[in-house]
């Protein structure tokens, strides 16, 4: 049982730092998407309640 060190090549490291930078990029993506799923029901959520606020006066005038 012993140390097994491998030196990898300059092509070697340029592979694996692009695949490594392209997982990366496709996990940011995936991220803004699961923020914005999660985001846009609250939004819109608090928009429609603002709306509904400001417009209730306007419906339930005194006679």
């Amino acid at each position: 049982m012993g140390l097994d060190i491998r030196v990898m090549t300059l092509e070697a490291k340029e592979r694996s730092s692009f695949a490594h930078r392209a997982i990366a990029g496709l996990g940011l993506v995936g991220l803004g998407l699961a923020w914005a799923v999660l985001l846009a029901p609250c939004l819109l959520w608090l928009a429609l309640s603002h709306l509904g606020r400001r417009l209730e006066p306007l419906v339930r005038r005194p006679a």
